[in-house]
């Protein structure tokens, strides 16, 4: 999972793979590497969702498919640079008005004020 994680987080600089990694179904795994036991496969999964963030045509698919709460539990772990992936990816898709109520309603005001 560690270098699968890597390559996903390599990949997910490039321009056109962020769009292709959403449509070809890539942030389920994504997510779900979020909760890994190995904090490293954490925050791989952490920056590659920043990455994919970025792009607006991801953010709809993004919160739908469940990002927002996996997101925020990176909030309240002990590491930082899991805040920081974390906090990088609710602003990036803070952008959007539509998605700012759904990190309300999962929780990401009181961990992001506690940083």
């Amino acid at each position: 999972q560690e270098h699968a994680a890597v390559i996903v987080r390599n990949l997910s600089v490039n321009g056109e793979n962020k769009v292709k990694m959403v449509q070809e179904g890539g942030l389920k795994p994504l997510i779900s590497l979020l909760k890994s036991k190995h904090e490293f496969t954490q925050e791989q999964a952490a920056m590659a969702l920043r990455n994919l963030s970025i792009n607006a045509t991801n953010e709809h698919k993004m919160v739908a498919e469940g990002a927002i709460p996996a997101v925020v539990d990176l909030l309240r772990s002990r590491n930082g640079a899991l805040h920081e992936h974390a906090a990088v990816t609710i602003r990036n898709l803070a952008i959007n008005a539509e998605n700012e109520k759904a990190m309300a309603d999962e929780g990401a005001i009181q961990p992001l004020v506690a940083l």
